[in-house]
């Protein structure tokens, strides 16, 4: 047996963070794991020259570093990746020799199905503004309906309507009776405030969807309804809509109802009916909408403790940390939510949430320059994004 020693011998207190999965890594052995077991993940950060400087500066392993800047220019995909994971002598040749034809095969995918895989994992992990750049490079090599609709979902998850609505109509010209796009494509246009567009979708939906779109159907009608001031016909609505498919996004429009209403032990009401506290407790997302309800109450107490609650359940997830921090500095208390915000940005420092609290607590606290610094970083990184899409 063969002894392996660590490429650095020093102790290191300053991690490296992988963009996509967000992991931290204290050594290149730690790194080097990570590419191999996250590798789709990690197409950018093997070639980034903040991996590099991080190999070179804070490990001290200068000659490895150059290594890296040759791997960098290796063109073909699969070659680099192998080259980079067998740098130094930490994966046995089989290993990599298993890996080696799932790179070959996801090569030679269509350069669109790369882009497209990889952005659709950034929606599924809750960063759309992340995963928009990626469809538009997929669009450069492919103009197709999956990319296109996948990019319009992820603008409306950036409440972007507008730009939703105009890719779900490039992909209805490709296909005119697809009901799926089409009820993308009335609800984008239903929040575009496009309101005599989006009922003529809604019922062009109805006449081409199958049985089981007629949720969705029930639930266009009530957000329809909603922006024609009708409240007892949205409820109406979103209440057969539950009854055929209880769903969360059909019981959370339902609570907002009540919301605009100011009816807030209402819209509670509604989410502790239709959707039972065993199940809350492991849906993130309710507890997520329960704090919110609690805080347009005006019960901060409550939003915190639900927080909390969801805490332990993911006590990870940056969002909720983020949340904790908001409301914590809606109740004044800025200490507390200066360590909530920390935790954040110590899970993802590229967060943009927790950035943009980040600076509203510096204001609180009085840090005008910083509060004044990080939206000049927040606001410089925007426009880059929006260049590369456009």
């Amino acid at each position: 047996m063969k002894l392996i020693l660590c490429a650095s011998q020093q102790e290191n207190s300053v991690p490296y963070r992988f963009t996509a999965t967000g992991i931290q890594v204290y050594t290149f052995e730690e790194a080097l794991y990570h590419v191999y077991h996250y590798w789709k993940q990690s197409v950018d950060d093997i070639t980034a020259s903040n991996l590099i400087s991080w190999v070179s500066d804070t490990l001290g392993l200068a000659v490895l570093a150059s290594k890296l800047k040759e791997i960098a220019k290796i063109e073909i995909f699969s070659e680099r990746m192998l080259t980079f994971l067998g740098v130094i002598e930490y994966f046995e040749k089989s290993e990599l020799a298993a890996l080696k034809p799932q790179l070959e095969r996801w090569e030679k995918r269509l350069e669109w199905e790369t882009y497209k895989e990889r952005a659709d994992d950034m929606v599924k992990r809750g960063e759309p503004d992340k995963a928009i750049p990626l469809y538009h490079r997929a669009l450069h090599f492919d103009k197709n309906i999956p990319v296109l609709n996948n990019l319009s979902v992820a603008y409306m998850q950036m409440e972007a309507y507008k730009e939703a609505c105009i890719f779900l109509e490039q992909a209805l010209e490709m296909e005119k009776c697809n009901w799926e796009l089409i009820l993308h494509y009335a609800e984008a246009l239903l929040h575009n405030n496009r309101i005599t567009e989006g009922a003529k979708a809604i019922e062009l939906a109805a006449e081409v969807s199958p049985e089981a779109a007629k949720g969705d159907i029930l639930y266009l009608r009530g957000e329809l309804s909603l922006r024609k001031g009708k409240h007892d016909d949205a409820i109406s609505y979103f209440e057969q809509a539950i009854a055929l498919y209880p769903q969360d996004q059909y019981v959370f429009r339902l609570s907002d109802v009540y919301v605009g209403r100011r009816q807030f032990e209402k819209a509670l009401d509604v989410l502790n009916h239709f959707i039972p506290d065993p199940v809350k407790e492991r849906n993130i997302s309710c507890l997520m909408k329960e704090a919110e309800l609690h805080s347009l109450a005006g019960n901060l107490f409550g939003a915190i403790q639900t927080i909390k609650r969801a805490q332990k359940i993911k006590p990870d997830y940056v969002e909720l940390w983020v949340r904790l921090a908001r409301y914590l500095r809606l109740d004044y208390n800025l200490p507390k939510a200066e360590e909530a915000i920390d935790k954040a940005l110590s899970l993802d420092s590229s967060n943009e949430r927790a950035r943009l609290e980040s600076a509203r607590i510096k204001k609180g606290t009085g840090h005008t320059k910083s509060y004044q610094q990080l939206l000049k970083g927040i606001l410089a990184e925007f426009k880059g994004r929006y260049r590369e899409v456009h």
